[in-house]
């Protein structure tokens, strides 16, 4: 109710309009139900109170799911599509419905905010019966009142929202029930639902298995310097290893002079391997984020971006990390940080 008031009632109806919920998604299901809101004019100091938080207004749940899956598409609004394809029974003809971008709701870098704030959940809130083995999953749950004095005949609705795999997202998932009775929340009976499903969807659509906690091994790293950009390209890869090569000359011919990290360290695979030639003389530095809290896969994926590396020792969630937070580092370096399970962390 605070942030409500802090953010006023027109730049929350603003973002609301953005993600779409004033309006049908434009799915062209026949029939589609559009939301209901009080007119912006006549909202008070009760209604943005109670609208900050969720209560006494209603969407339907496909306007909930196009907008978190905005979230999940690095904050790009998309038109839901039913059918994926029309095939001509007649001439064998097939027509593709492509993808429809609206608008972009977000940045990017919020996006993967919200992607971890929703993975927390999971990991270590009242989602966490949403969880995957193999796989990271984000979510929040939601309970919803009934409209003053029907509580007797409609009941609430208890629902999650998951997504998976929360770095590069295959699947939204969005699962509610309704007329369930007072105290039935959310992440009590919608959560271990949506696990359920994504355990038998994620490996359907054969989306990889992320195994980042348990498996700790690691690659020592070449020494690729002298070698042709190509050729270096080429070792790395085959080590496991990510490749960003920085030069402007032809790298079939052009030789790295300079490697970060520098070799004869041990990495996990993945982990990004910078290549500089002779004419290079300014590097990027990028600030180290704050992992503190954060899971193993939420670190990885938070160092990966920046083009940083990471060495972990322990399990569970982050309590240390060197270099520190806001760090001004070169790309390629690596980040070492210390995890506990989160029974053992105090927060």
């Amino acid at each position: 109710m605070q942030l409500g008031r802090r953010i006023g009632v027109s730049k929350l109806y603003r973002y609301y309009r953005a993600y779409g919920l004033l309006d049908t998604t434009g799915s062209n299901l026949y029939g589609e139900s559009n939301s209901l809101f009080t007119k912006e004019s006549s909202v008070g100091s009760v209604e943005l109170a109670t609208m900050s938080f969720g209560q006494r207004l209603s969407i339907t749940p496909l306007q909930m799911i196009t907008a978190v899956s905005a979230i999940a598409n690095d904050g790009v609004l998309m038109k839901p599509t039913i059918v994926d394809k029309i095939t001509n029974t007649d001439t064998g003809v097939v027509t593709n419905v492509e993808p429809t971008s609206v608008r972009q709701v977000l940045s990017k870098e919020t996006a993967t905010t919200m992607k971890d704030l929703m993975q927390s959940v999971v990991e270590d809130g009242s989602g966490y019966r949403a969880a995957v083995s193999g796989y990271t999953v984000g979510g929040k749950t939601g309970t919803s009142e009934p409209p003053i004095g029907k509580e007797a005949t409609d009941g609430y609705v208890a629902s999650f929202c998951g997504i998976s795999p929360v770095e590069d997202t295959q699947v939204v998932i969005l699962v509610c029930f309704y007329g369930v009775s007072k105290g039935q929340q959310g992440g009590m009976v919608a959560a271990p639902v949506v696990s359920q499903m994504l355990t038998k969807i994620l490996p359907t659509l054969n989306v990889p298995a992320d195994e980042v906690e348990s498996d700790n091994s690691t690659t020592l790293l070449p020494d690729v310097r002298n070698k042709t950009f190509t050729e270096a390209e080429k070792v790395l890869k085959a080590n496991g290893f990510t490749v960003k090569s920085v030069t402007g000359e032809d790298q079939n011919t052009v030789t790295v002079s300079d490697q970060m990290p520098k070799p004869g360290i041990s990495l996990s695979k993945d982990s990004v391997i910078i290549l500089y030639d002779n004419s290079n003389t300014t590097r990027s530095s990028v600030t180290v984020p704050d992992l503190n809290y954060k899971s193993a896969s939420q670190a990885v994926n938070a160092l990966h971006a920046l083009n940083l590396n990471v060495s972990f020792d322990g399990a569970g969630i982050v309590v240390s990390q060197e270099p520190p937070a806001n760090s001004k580092v070169e790309e390629g370096t690596v980040i070492n940080i210390s995890l506990k399970k989160n029974s053992n962390v105090t927060h």
